[in-house]
């Protein structure tokens, strides 16, 4: 160990030294990759240069977002230019965000990803690296310079989630980071021809080869979490090495063919998190037989501690080794009253190293002083860091560690602080005693129990508030509802357990954890299958729960279902739909809605065909618009030319589907050429020669296709219109094509104006939709290829009417209590009309904007003769004949019931002239519109 520390470190002993040098000795060569976006670094330097200015002179900047380029390009900014960052995980809870601003004192946020409305405090200055990254030079620059930095100075703040929605801020020192980056090359050598897959624990992780020339790819969390998508995610990028907890890698491997992993490439897995089963290591060497497997002990607080390699044959006394400490840190095995245990005796593992211990925790003097310990041992005064963690340390100096002590828990990677978590739980329900322990439950795995005895009054209280009973319960919807707008997902016990007494160890006189009553709740396959949707039956049975205690309006994740299970959930509703299921899917949407997507979705589709004649790509040609907008395009297209039309397999193959269009729309057939892709995937999941065929026929891409399901929460719908609109633009530039764009008024707020027919930015309340649309239209402002941005409203068919459009949804509801809201006014037009449009808008330089939208419908004005009524809103509202979610989703924003907003229409006025020769008011006729679906009902 070194025993001094110089106050600077040197040019060559510091990361953001050989962060710079790497940015310009290997300019040329790839850096960062995931779904969406490729960047050299050289452009990865270019963005540096870019963000440069806009860090603040002292404190930490917040970088928001998911791992992926941007994320990693405004993270990998701070630490090359010395300034340390806080990731803001976006699935975190917006007053835990807050609280990690405020705890730093942060006043610059890099934005990596749009924020949901609200998310972030209004007070911070935020700069969008996602503009930055979508202007990502290649030209020459100056080289990029690093500062030095002191060897105690932060090089990155890791902010846990916190157990009580407080967060925990632990500042990581330069010096710890450069120890232990240099100790773990020995271990993960790195050099331009790796290729590293990063997610978890991306803070760190991503620094790691980019310091060599490697390159680094991002999966998007659902590839991760879904074994064909992960395996398709190591192939497509030829990974190298990868870190993985080891519960998400076994549950992965558990649902994987191992002919799907044939073909990987991959050399090396690092596990990380929690203790490695044999379980696991068998299904490496079965799935990954030419893996060479690792497992790395680590914790916040110290970086790196120590790695070792996972033999199969390796001798008994080895298993469960984590390997010996770096150089750089001494294991200390302390007893419960802090006496040094021997070799080999099991204890509360410690660890000493003053220059990778770090400072504590930011503003957390009693919580740094229970777990930084200062002690005195054998004579000795000393500094140790308490791990929570048992173990011991072998003759050979190997460290073994059993598992978590009572304060600190661990399920599925994450920790949990008991102390914590109780603090939190007694808000809601009342207790004088309570154990939090992690037990194993027969079909649902590893689960959070929280063990506690009540007096009769507290008994009172929580059977009247949460129906709690003595003995085992599930956890209530409601209080899992109410504590998970302050807790993470997974710090929320999955059952509630009210004992007579906490079983004692009549020797050290604390809890007995090995007598705490196991789970012995169980799901019946027959229990009220025959009475639920099979996405509540299936959610139940990952769950180890009665169907009966599932709600099919909420999500698998919004009842206690977390990712590890949502794989096993993927796995059997892909069985029993005989379809291909979307991760998001499976985790996020209501199960109810997940069962009317899956009767309509089958397998994904199989490339095939070939291209030979000119023409224009279309998607969403199936959709309320698309099938439209290619009924319009076959009135004007040259009679050589064809439309090529996106579509995946569902139910019906792609073929059957077009033909399904093409008869409804009394078109010819022949004219449509199926192209059987998925938008949001790399090349549209096309082959590289298919992709390049394509590219080369088509002249105009038409872009309808629009994730509008209410029912997905708006984080998601942004990552597919991302995913989408990135790689239609990539189309139209490998194609020279220009790009017609169906956008949307929820652009804007529903109310105010005028509204320009300029690039607009997020505004108050801003739906998912409207946001995804906002980004959408920044990335083709930014692109530079030709585009017609075309706004719309809601869109009408007099003969055959959308159903999944709230207007038609609200105006039935009208129609069936013949009474309408008091102010009722909105807006929308022939879907005829905006499909000729979408078809005929000519091609010119740059992107231009058209508003088109006529005035708004003041329905008041417009009933009379119609036996209609008008009631005030609120009354309205609570009779109307709708769903609950549909609601819900009303009440999130009551301005959706009085839409009057101004738009101006001038550039659509103008060219609907040019096209058609007829003024804009002819595409609505709000009156024949409202007259004729109110005498339908």
């Amino acid at each position: 160990m070194n025993d001094v520390v110089e106050q600077v470190l040197s040019p060559t002993q510091s990361i953001p030294a050989q962060l710079a040098k790497a940015l310009n000795v290997h300019a040329d060569l790839p850096a960062l990759v995931d779904g969406e976006l490729e960047l050299s670094y050289g452009q990865l330097a270019h963005c540096v240069e870019q963000l440069q200015p806009s860090l603040p002179e002292n404190g930490a900047v917040a970088v928001f977002g998911k791992p992926s380029v941007t994320f990693a390009v405004g993270a990998f900014a701070c630490v090359v230019l010395g300034q340390p960052f806080v990731h803001l995980d976006p699935a975190m809870p917006a007053d835990v965000l807050t609280n990690i601003i405020d705890e730093l004192n942060v006043e610059t946020i890099f934005q990596c990803e749009a924020p949901q409305d609200g998310q972030l405090p209004t007070q911070c200055h935020c700069i969008d690296v996602m503009q930055i990254v979508a202007q990502a030079e290649t030209a020459p620059h100056a080289p990029i310079e690093a500062p030095r930095v002191a060897p105690d100075a932060p090089i990155y703040i890791v902010a846990t989630s916190g157990s009580t929605g407080k967060p925990k801020c632990i500042p990581v020192s330069q010096q710890s980071a450069y120890l232990s980056y240099e100790w773990r090359y020995a271990y993960t050598p790195y050099d331009p021809s790796e290729t590293v897959g990063v997610y978890i624990f991306a803070i760190w992780e991503m620094f790691r080869p980019l310091r060599d020339g490697a390159k680094v790819c991002f999966p998007r969390f659902s590839e991760l979490m879904n074994p064909d998508g992960l395996m398709a995610f190591l192939k497509r990028h030829a990974v190298t090495e990868m870190l993985f907890t080891p519960s998400a890698l076994e549950t992965t491997l558990r649902t994987c063919d191992a002919a799907l992993a044939r073909d990987v490439v991959l050399k090396r897995i690092i596990l990380n998190g929690e203790v490695v089963s044999a379980e696991l290591i068998a299904a490496v060497r079965d799935k990954l037989p030419n893996v060479k497997l690792w497992n790395l002990y680590s914790i916040c607080e110290t970086h790196d501690i120590s790695m070792t390699e996972i033999m199969v044959d390796q001798p008994a006394a080895k298993a469960g080794s984590v390997g010996i400490p770096m150089p750089h840190l001494r294991a200390v095995v302390l007893d419960d009253n802090d006496n040094l245990c021997n070799v080999g005796e099991p204890g509360l593992l410690h660890f000493e190293g003053p220059q990778m211990l770090g400072p504590g925790y930011i503003n957390r003097e009693e919580e740094t002083a229970l777990r930084f310990r200062e002690l005195e041992v054998n004579g000795v005064q000393a500094r140790l860091y308490d791990t929570g963690d048992q173990g011991y340390v072998a003759e050979d100096g190997s460290v073994h560690v059993m598992g978590r002590i009572a304060h600190m828990l661990k399920l599925r990677g994450h920790s949990i602080q008991t102390r914590e978590l109780m603090e939190s739980l007694r808000s809601y329900i009342g207790f004088t005693q309570a154990v939090p322990w992690i037990k194993s439950v027969t079909g649902q795995g590893d689960a959070l129990v929280f063990y506690y005895c009540t007096d009769d009054e507290q008994q009172r209280v929580n059977g009247e508030t949460w129906a709690l009973e003595q003995g085992e319960s599930r956890m209530p919807l409601a209080l899992s509802k109410a504590l998970r707008s302050e807790l993470p997902a997974y710090c929320i016990p999955s059952y509630l357990v009210q004992l007579d007494e906490i079983p004692v160890n009549a020797v050290s006189g604390k809890c007995d954890h090995k007598r705490l009553p196991d789970i012995s709740h169980r799901a019946e396959e027959s229990v009220g299958d025959q009475d639920n949707l099979l996405t509540v039956v299936h959610a139940a049975k990952v769950m180890g729960c009665d169907p009966a205690l599932l709600d099919p309006a909420l999500s698998f994740h919004d009842q206690g279902g977390d990712s590890l299970m949502a794989v096993d959930l993927l796995g059997a509703l892909e069985a029993a739909y005989d379809a291909r299921v979307d991760f998001d899917f499976a985790l996020n949407v209501p199960l109810g809605r997940l069962d009317e997507i899956l009767r309509e979705t089958d397998a994904a589709p199989k490339v095939q065909g070939t291209f030979e004649r000119t023409g224009i790509l279309l998607t969403g040609v199936t959709g309320f618009l698309g099938s439209r907008v290619v009924a319009a395009l076959l009135d004007t297209l040259p009679a050589g030319e064809a439309v090529y039309c996106l579509v995946r397999s569902k139910r019906r193959d792609h073929v059957a589907r077009l033909e399904a269009v093409a008869e409804a729309q009394g078109i010819d057939a022949a004219r449509l050429i199926a192209v059987p892709a998925a938008i949001e995937d790399a090349n549209f999941n096309l082959s590289d020669g298919d992709y390049h065929a394509l590219a080369q026929k088509v002249r105009s891409v038409i872009h309808c296709a629009a994730m509008v399901n209410l029912a997905v929460d708006p984080e998601h719908m942004l990552d597919w219109s991302r995913a989408g609109i990135t790689n239609v633009l990539k189309f139209c530039t490998a194609s020279n094509a220009d790009l017609r764009f169906s956008s949307s008024s929820a652009v804007f707020a529903d109310i105010g104006g005028p509204y320009a027919e300029t690039a607009t930015s997020a505004y108050a309340h801003c739906s998912g939709y409207g946001a995804a649309k906002i980004e959408a239209e920044a990335l083709i402002a930014a692109s530079g290829v030709p585009a017609a941005i075309v706004r719309l409203p809601s869109l009408y068919d007099l003969e055959a009417p959308n159903g999944k459009d709230i207007y038609e949804i609200i105006v039935k509801a009208c129609a069936e209590m013949r009474a309408i809201p008091e102010g009722f006014a909105f807006r929308m037009i022939d879907v005829h009309a905006a499909a000729r449009f979408l078809g005929s808008v000519p091609r010119s330089d740059g992107a231009h904007y058209y508003n088109f939208a006529p005035e708004h419908f003041d329905v008041a004005s417009n009933i009379e003769g119609l036996g209609i009524d008008v009631r005030p809103l609120t009354d309205w509202l609570r009779d109307a004949p709708l769903t609950q979610a549909e609601k819900a989703l009303i009440k999130a924003d009551l301005s959706v019931l009085k839409a009057d907003a101004v738009l101006s229409n001038a550039h659509a006025e103008d060219m609907w002239g040019r096209v058609t020769g007829e003024p804009l008011s002819n595409i609505s006729q709000p009156r024949d519109l409202l007259a004729r679906r109110l005498r339908m009902h």
